[in-house]
């Protein structure tokens, strides 16, 4: 693959240094959104880290995780354990470990009353229930667990492992989470990328369609309603990348664009040849050593957000069930022009 340099001045270097440090990109203007003021939601948070926190027997324990089958089933995996006791006493020993006291310290410290989150929250299923009026809102437990897990999602219930946040900079971190992941491990990113992936209960799809265009436009289609969901919210905190690098792809996007073409990407069928585009690495190299990675699903979000500017009759359902991505590239007229 013919690959394209993405240039840098030496001053976008000096920026890039500290670029970990910042979330605001130049994309970060409200979107036009609808007043949704007199929507009535309330939504609470179960702080089931606060209950595991004064456990005080291996009895009260059992009737916790026995009462929240789904925490204990999905989020600590209960099936890999030969026997449920073995979970019990396994997750008892923890809660009563001298250090965990450090990590639950260090959790209400970068969380608090989780206020702010709850507030999140609320306006984003607010807007949830102006697009979609008969939608669920689910239900929200927020755990520590020794850093088990970070998060389970379903449509009516949502778990957050709240030690998997605490950031790069972080005492505690997960072992197994490559740096370029990471930082979107931390307070800011939490509800919009759980926005993201909740986007996805709405995102109909055509599974016979095997394109990288055709996951492109499912990923911008995500992309799309969440933005719409939380439409005052910095594009960097769902996509992932610093202000810099998003501020670089746009300046560069026709030259992306350009590549992808010329490098045939879109009708690609190849898991190996998509995931090059698509999936999480640090760079996107076939396109250029500055281009950061999962690039596809980026333009295809700049092609679904074409599509809606130039279908504005459609409606956020309408355009979240259209499972044809060739019309809905066709009917886009993308074509980014030089910065």
């Amino acid at each position: 693959m013919k690959q394209v340099q993405l240039k840098r001045s030496k001053s976008f270097f000096t920026l890039l240094l500290f670029s970990v440090l910042f979330i605001a990109c130049d994309n970060d203007k409200c979107i036009d959104a609808p007043n949704v003021s007199d929507i009535e939601i309330s939504i609470e948070i179960e702080r089931l880290d606060k209950k595991l926190h004064k456990i005080e027997s291996k009895a009260s324990l059992e009737k916790l995780l026995f009462s929240h089958a789904t925490f204990t089933n999905e989020f600590l995996k209960l099936q890999e354990y030969p026997h449920p006791g073995i979970l019990g006493d396994r997750f008892y020993n923890l809660m009563n470990d001298p250090g965990i006291d450090s990590l639950f310290i260090e959790v209400d410290r970068t969380f608090g009353d989780l206020e702010d989150i709850r507030h999140q929250f609320e306006e984003a299923f607010r807007y949830l229930k102006y697009y979609f009026p008969s939608a669920k809102i689910p239900k929200i437990q927020t755990v520590v667990t020794g850093i088990a897990n970070d998060l389970y999602l379903s449509d009516s219930l949502i778990i957050i492992g709240l030690d998997y946040y605490l950031g790069a900079q972080g005492k505690y971190q997960p072992l197994d989470i490559p740096g370029y992941i990471l930082k979107r491990y931390q307070k800011e990113y939490m509800v919009p990328q759980i926005m993201l992936m909740y986007a996805n209960f709405f995102n109909a799809t055509d599974y016979e369609d095997k394109s990288a265009l055709a996951d492109m436009i499912y990923y911008g289609k995500a992309y799309h309603m969440a933005k719409n969901l939380m439409p005052c919210t910095p594009d960097s905190l769902f996509t992932g990348y610093t202000a810099f690098e998003t501020r670089d792809i746009t300046e560069h996007e026709q030259v992306i664009w350009a590549s992808m073409l010329e490098n045939e990407v879109l009708f690609e069928k190849s898991p190996y040849i998509k995931d090059k585009f698509l999936s999480e690495r640090p760079q996107t190299i076939e396109i250029g050593e500055n281009c950061p990675g999962r690039i596809g699903r980026w333009i295809g979000w700049r092609i679904v957000e074409k599509y809606a500017a130039q279908n504005p009759e459609i409606s956020l359902p309408m355009l979240m069930q259209e499972q044809d991505a060739q019309k809905i590239f066709n009917e886009s007229k993308y074509k980014p022009i030089p910065y």
